[in-house]
């Protein structure tokens, strides 16, 4: 093993908070009737479980599960089926994260179900104390891990949540890491990919214990500094720091598969100038602009005639303008559209992305000044009163495209219309 030594435990911890079954205890804040019941959750078009709670784990209900084959279990079973209401996910999410905020400065947003946070001191009480708080002000159960480095964090959260019903485990001691590392599988380790775990695998290297204690220049030899910062990490030397704002996204894609097949040039074109909004709204969202857009559409891949293309096209100015992101996208889809196919998927990436502040000018394309304004009240205005409260001519009306959500809750969070009345 590496001379290296851990740190001693004196320094300031690493807490990992993880929601619990967090779409489905979404769904239980405002019906309480579902607590101690079997809950799952569906992907967009009601597709598959993407979603479930403990006790619909222990029917051994797998991941993934398609929703037409496993209907008639459900009934027998009386599982609770809900839509994906990502709306009221995401709500609850910024609920739960600015509740951690008033325990720490220092948070990083990891998921929308996980954060990490930086604390002085690693006493229960202190951990308990923030789940308290959290169910107390939003509903939603959360489950703590803390140890020395972000790694050892997300270990210690899997073992609460495995081992201990109240929910909190603390890793801060050398006896118990190693007894904790020597019981955990090396591809669950986090950071460790499926290629790393099969040649760890080939050289005899099966748990956590024994990846910790690899000598460097091995680590050095065979793989990358990214495999060494996590062998540092499963010894107590803390190499990842937290991330607390997080980096703007080099790319930027959003598409939809729908519900029914789409047939027709001008649904597509009104699918995609849709998710073309969302997409631009994002890019603003974190002060960038597109360098490039691809678009791409297939239709399904069980049928006999499979057709997938995608189309990149380069624009002249980098921008966020939404108008002249659409308008490239959809002379990029009338490139690709194959009349009479039944097409599944259509979808846009925003790539190249820089700041707004390093836009490269063109004299022969001038800029008006206006388009940025009428974005940012464009953008104000939705966030205000509700997604899509102003779009374009081009996202339709009627939208058949839609994605099919027939077993959705409300918004009890975002919706005047769908505020949790209580009778007395």
């Amino acid at each position: 093993m590496s001379s290296i030594k851990p740190d001693k435990w004196d320094k300031p911890l690493f807490a990992l908070v993880d929601c619990n079954n967090f779409y489905a205890s979404c769904e239980r804040v405002f019906n309480p009737q579902l607590v101690g019941q079997p809950i799952v959750v569906l992907s967009n078009n009601d597709g598959c479980v993407i979603a479930r709670s403990n006790e619909a784990k222990a029917l051994n209900i797998p991941m993934g599960a398609p929703f037409f084959q496993y209907q008639d279990f459900f009934k027998r079973n009386r599982v609770f089926v809900f839509s994906s209401n990502f709306t009221l996910y995401g709500d609850m999410s910024q609920r739960v994260m600015q509740t951690l905020a008033q325990f720490s400065q220092e948070l990083e947003i990891y998921s929308i179900d996980e954060a990490f946070l930086q604390l002085e001191r690693d006493q229960i009480a202190h951990a308990q104390k923030i789940k308290r708080t959290v169910y107390q002000w939003t509903g939603i159960p959360v489950s703590i891990g803390i140890a020395p480095t972000k790694t050892l964090a997300k270990i210690a959260n899997r073992h609460a949540k495995k081992y201990f019903p109240e929910g909190v485990f603390i890793l801060n001691e050398e006896s118990v890491r190693e007894k904790v590392l020597k019981a955990l599988d090396v591809q669950d380790v986090w950071g460790i990919v499926s290629q790393m775990s099969v040649f760890f695998y080939r050289n005899r290297i099966r748990t956590a214990w024994e990846l910790a204690c690899i000598d460097d220049r091995w680590i050095q030899k065979n793989l990358s500094i990214t495999a060494l910062r996590t062998v540092w990490e499963l010894r107590g030397i803390s190499c990842l720091t937290l991330e607390e704002a997080a980096p703007p996204k080099k790319s930027i894609v959003c598409s939809r598969s729908f519900s029914s097949p789409i047939f027709r040039e001008i649904d597509l074109a009104e699918a995609l100038s849709s998710y073309v909004s969302s997409a631009a709204e994002k890019l603003r969202g974190q002060a960038s602009v597109a360098s490039y857009l691809e678009v791409f559409l297939n239709t399904s891949r069980f049928k006999e005639e499979y057709y997938s293309n995608s189309i990149h096209i380069t624009l002249p100015i980098p921008t966020d303008y939404t108008p002249t992101l659409i308008q490239s996208a959809k002379q990029g889809l009338h490139k690709l559209y194959r009349k009479d196919l039944a097409y599944k998927k259509v979808g846009i990436l925003l790539g190249g992305i820089i700041s707004n502040q390093a836009i490269q000018q063109d004299l022969f394309v001038p800029m008006n000044p206006k388009c940025s304004t009428l974005m940012q009240l464009m953008d104000q205005t939705n966030a205000k009163y509700g997604k899509d409260t102003l779009k374009f001519a081009a996202q339709g009306t009627e939208q058949p495209w839609k994605r099919k959500c027939k077993i959705k809750m409300m918004h009890f969070t975002t919706s005047w219309e769908d505020l949790l009345q209580i009778n007395i």
